[in-house]
């Protein structure tokens, strides 16, 4: 067997930036991107669970690949997704991993309850930030 086969979520919360680094080459086949060693661990886990559960669905992917494919009017036209409780959102900001719990209610986020995403990327990047915007759900307007 490979040495990818024996790698478990365990592991990889022990692992060091350099070796987390390497281990999402080795997945990957393609170098680390400059994100934070938390925001790598993530796609390294969903490579480790895709592997072992299966991937998306092919309903997902073409829903995926619509946002892909479509530019200017198009992106605007696409009506947004809601948001299904347990749904994690993640941003990387200023290298630092965020991640963010979709709740019945609202949202967790750093073990606190909150009524908006705009109030977390806020709380996020000391200033008013837009939560939709902020976390990908939404294209720019410009």
């Amino acid at each position: 067997m490979s040495r990818r086969s024996y790698m478990t979520l365990e592991k990889l919360a022990g692992l060091n930036p350099e070796a987390i680094k390497a281990e999402w080459a080795r997945r990957f086949d393609v170098p680390a991107p400059n994100i934070s060693p938390e925001l790598l661990r993530l796609g390294i886990a969903y490579k480790l669970q895709e592997q072992r559960l299966g991937g998306l669905d092919r309903s997902t992917r073409l829903l995926l690949r619509q946002f892909t494919t479509r530019t200017g009017e198009e992106k605007q036209q696409l009506a947004p997704r809601k948001l299904t409780p347990g749904t994690r959102l993640v941003r990387d900001w200023h290298g630092v991993g965020h991640s963010v719990t979709v709740l019945k209610d609202g949202f967790e986020y750093d073990g606190k309850h909150w009524k908006t995403l705009t109030s977390i990327a806020s709380a996020i990047t000391g200033g008013h930030r837009s939560g939709p915007l902020f976390f990908g759900l939404v294209e720019s307007k410009k």
